[in-house]
């Protein structure tokens, strides 16, 4: 076999696993949630030590509070599942301007979180079924 030959059998064998690699599409990212509302719910609220409840309870740490103040944040541009969407922009914004003052550490902010996150208040207004 010629020089030449060699190059081209060496090349070919260089160059054919990358242009097959090239022509892999990379795995599509997940779905998102279609209930990105019940995932924040499950994760934040779901049982007595869920973070709303160390919050509300004042046993929880700046940075639960922090994390608490972003889950909500999610939840400000989101269409509620039933209600009125500008009664939950409102409950949201309540929300979330108390749990900044509770990360503010402002006095009192406990009290007005534990008020602002009435579960049932929302849960009656905006959640399929009401409060069950």
């Amino acid at each position: 076999m010629s020089k030449s030959g060699i190059v081209v059998l060496l090349l070919i064998l260089c160059i054919g696993p990358l242009a097959a690699q090239q022509g892999k599409k990379p795995p599509p990212p997940p779905p998102p949630s279609k209930a990105p509302i019940k995932d924040m719910m499950l994760r934040t609220h779901k049982e007595k030590g869920a973070l709303v409840f160390l919050v509300r309870d004042a046993e929880s740490t700046e940075a639960d509070n922090k994390k608490l103040l972003d889950e909500y944040k999610a939840l400000e541009n989101l269409k509620p599942p039933v209600g009125d969407a500008g009664a939950w922009k409102k409950r949201i914004g309540n929300v979330l301007a108390m749990l900044q003052e509770l990360v503010d550490k402002k006095g009192g902010a406990v009290e007005r979180v534990r008020s602002a996150t009435d579960c049932a208040a929302c849960h009656n207004a905006h959640r399929v079924g009401g409060n069950k």
